[in-house]
């Protein structure tokens, strides 16, 4: 397993220049990787208790697998204010193929939840739900282990997805996108010593949802704001650092976007299909208003929504 093989394939990529890169990059790669690829395919079978343990090593090479995806997916989004450079040229049967070929798994839930979705774009609808209406690149899964999120179109309730925000609104844990702010852990290193960066682990294991499993504070746990690293310079409630943990950004919340910290925060949801729609801020506060076992459920059943 090596991570530097995964870097050269991203380079790999932004040096490109041609009309296939399915067929000029990641076909030569593929042959050239077998190391990786058996690998990637014992990781996502990996078990824990319940979360399956990894090195820093290996957290380093998957966020190296990270930006290759996000390179990859360059070219299925529109141009914004990161576009002089449309990205390699690669169609969604060729992604998906060489994601595959990988031994990822390649996943388009009907439903709309932040687990499995990064909302590109919003269309305001009096519907009490999220509608998905069209994907632009699909979900990616590497067992149990979300590598990256489907890229969806949605008409929603402004509840629950304001315009303007959820989809333009600083996306963290992301290292490149051509029209939103975006920000990670590697931002502002050397060009080495940013690919020595951990990659987010977020798990669906059973009926639970593990978001950021490595992170140091809790925010179902009572005492989350006694932890060391909970403090943001932007005061932020519990119900924004959910909502900007299992969003990956702000989608409701006004408040400033851009420099925050969400790293370091992590939660578990007991959601029971994964697959439904996100909670009302009012439901919200009155389950993290609640106590005892019942406030930590209920939260987890509301931020994907109650009933279908």
């Amino acid at each position: 397993m090596s991570q530097k093989n995964f870097r050269q394939l991203h380079d790999a990529l932004l040096s490109y220049e041609g009309g296939s890169a399915y067929a000029d990059v990641l076909l030569p790669w593929l042959h050239e990787s077998q190391e990786e690829q058996t690998w990637l395919r014992s990781f996502g079978q990996r078990e824990g208790e319940p979360i399956p343990a990894a090195t820093v090593e290996e957290l380093w090479s998957l966020y190296a697998l990270s930006r290759v995806c996000e390179v990859l997916i360059l070219t299925f989004q529109d141009g914004g204010f990161d576009s002089s450079w449309k990205g390699p040229a690669i169609s969604i049967s060729e992604f998906t193929a060489f994601i595959e070929a990988l031994g990822l798994t390649v996943l388009k839930p009907a439903a709309y939840c932040e687990f499995y979705h990064e909302v590109l774009s919003v269309e305001p609808h009096e519907s009490p739900d999220a509608h998905i209406l069209a994907y632009k690149w699909p979900c990616v899964m590497l067992g149990n282990l979300l590598v990256l999120r489907g890229g969806v179109a949605v008409a929603a309730n402004p509840a629950l997805l304001r315009p303007g925000i959820a989809d333009n609104s600083t996306l963290y844990w992301s290292s490149r996108r051509k029209a939103r702010p975006h920000q990670d852990l590697s931002n502002g290193w050397g060009h080495n010593s940013q690919w020595r960066t951990a990659f987010r682990r977020d798990y669906v294991i059973g009926a639970n949802q593990y978001f950021n499993v490595d992170g140091k504070c809790d925010l179902a746990s009572p005492e989350w704001q006694q932890t060391d690293c909970c403090e943001m310079e932007v005061s932020l409630t519990r119900e924004e650092r959910i909502e900007l943990l299992t969003n990956r950004c702000f989608v409701r919340s006004a408040k400033p976007h851009a420099d925050l910290w969400p790293y370091h925060d992590r939660i578990r949801i007991a959601d029971g299909t994964g697959q439904k729609k996100p909670a009302s801020p009012n439901a919200l506060k009155i389950a993290l208003g609640a106590s005892g076992l019942w406030g930590v459920l209920s939260l987890t059943w509301l931020l994907c929504g109650g009933a279908r």
